[in-house]
């Protein structure tokens, strides 16, 4: 069987390759053919780019990743497939798994995420909806803090949607990006204009902008915290530690999916916090943020113009 998948084969250089796949049924591994797969634009982008230093090549491997940061690279990480072949009761279910822009790939059965077979497309959320989750256990706010989250990226949008499910009242969302508004009001979230709220207890960075982190030191209360949700890759900037960083003892606190906060070791593990991820996503009125959709045959030609749209949240790609 022929199976194809998208690789950069250099800086910036999508191509769609090629090979067979040899299937034999078996009980410990399935054969999946894709359904959708999603493009997580920021972290994406960085690696078309090149822009991951060798540091953190091992930290930013994918799970079923081929090839290195330094190309070629088969790179990616939301995919919802319905299984093809395999043990028979699992034959025809619709799955989740972090594998990247493939047509049929096999898996093992260990790494399938049942999910349900209505609106699976929705389920392209799920691996940002776990850093969702992770930021929020970083945050350790409190239900009556005021929270701002910074960056209406498919992060910031399902962090926030998160802090909500869980019952926090005195949240508010923020973009530069003013089409995002409509975005933040048809889930509910209340957004308000940077320059014009003050007085906040946590403020979640998801804009990869360190200016939007060295104003936030002027809007934190005494004891405020910053969770750093963006990823910079290579890029460089200044940060002003003096004057209300010190005087109001401010926190900056690093968030990303990789690890588990040791606070929540002992409750969860990966699989339990992807399940919670999973869980969280009931709302059909997330669809929202599956904003763009092209065809898999596209995505040699798209795939870069994608990746630099500011206005695309989470892109679909249809197999």
């Amino acid at each position: 069987m022929k199976s194809q998948s998208l690789w950069l084969i250099k800086k910036n250089k999508p191509k769609i390759l090629s090979k067979d796949i040899y299937y034999k049924k078996n009980n410990k591994t399935v054969l999946v053919k894709t359904l959708y797969s999603g493009i997580s634009k920021g972290t994406e982008n960085l690696v078309a780019r090149g822009k991951v230093h060798k540091s953190q090549f091992k930290t930013m491997r994918c799970p079923f990743q081929d090839g290195n940061f330094s190309f070629p690279i088969k790179y990616g990480y939301i995919n919802i497939g319905e299984i093809i072949d395999g043990p028979v009761s699992l034959i025809g279910k619709k799955i989740f798994t972090l594998f990247p822009h493939q047509t049929v790939f096999e898996i093992s059965t260990k790494n399938i995420n049942l999910i349900k077979n209505k609106n699976a497309k929705k389920y392209l959320l799920t691996a940002n909806m776990e850093t969702a989750v992770n930021i929020f256990w970083d945050s350790q706010a409190k239900k009556n803090d005021r929270i701002l989250i910074a960056g209406l990226g498919s992060v910031g949008l399902l962090t926030a949607y998160y802090f909500k499910l869980k019952g926090y009242k005195n949240l508010y969302v923020s973009d530069v990006n003013l089409s995002k508004k409509s975005i933040a009001k048809k889930l509910n979230l209340n957004f308000i204009h940077y320059n014009k709220i003050n007085n906040l207890d946590c403020i979640i960075n998801t804009t990869s902008n360190y200016d939007v982190l060295n104003n936030s030191f002027t809007k934190l209360n005494l004891d405020g915290r910053i969770i750093e949700a963006s990823w910079y890759g290579e890029k460089v900037g200044k940060l002003n530690l003096g004057n209300e960083f010190h005087s109001k003892r401010l926190s900056i606190i690093s968030s990303q999916v990789s690890n588990i906060p040791l606070h929540m070791q002992k409750k969860h593990n990966y699989r339990s916090r992807l399940k919670l991820a999973i869980n969280a996503l009931n709302d059909n009125k997330l669809m929202v943020l599956i904003n763009s959709t092209s065809k898999f045959e596209n995505l040699e030609k798209d795939y870069i113009s994608i990746l630099n749209d500011k206005n695309i949240i989470i892109h679909a790609i249809k197999y």
